[in-house]
């Protein structure tokens, strides 16, 4: 019997990051800045009206309140990963690179909009 040819050749990951492992970096760090009080989820899954793309639910979470849940923001993209789409609103903005989604995410996380969100959140959760 003949050897297999190998049509593959080298498959190697993207050199960069991804959405995902941004989003999952970030959500981690708020429970240690909250003592857990109030803790961070990022849901992924795949957007039914688009098959080949994924959609990425960043949520506040607080345990103490039943597991309470805000969705903070979504961000949605391709296989491609970039552009990624966020949920703002209108127009949602398209971000080409890892720098733009990293300084928009930086402006979002640390939004007054959201730092009052989180505030509510623990004041709820120290009650």
């Amino acid at each position: 019997m003949a050897a297999q040819t190998d049509f593959w050749g080298e498959i190697v990951p993207a050199e960069e990051r991804t959405p995902l492992a941004i989003l999952r970096e970030q959500a981690a760090l708020l429970g240690t800045k909250t003592k857990n009080l109030v803790e961070a989820t990022v849901d992924t899954s795949v957007n039914p009206l688009a098959r080949n793309e994924f959609i990425h639910r960043f949520a506040l979470v607080v345990p103490s309140l039943g597991n309470y849940k805000y969705e903070l923001f979504r961000i949605e993209h391709g296989v491609a990963i970039y552009p990624i789409h966020t949920s703002e609103p209108p127009p949602a903005l398209g971000l080409e690179t890892e720098q733009e989604f990293v300084d928009w995410l930086r402006r979002k996380l640390s939004s007054v909009e959201t730092k009052r969100i989180i505030a509510n959140l623990l004041a709820q959760a120290m009650s």
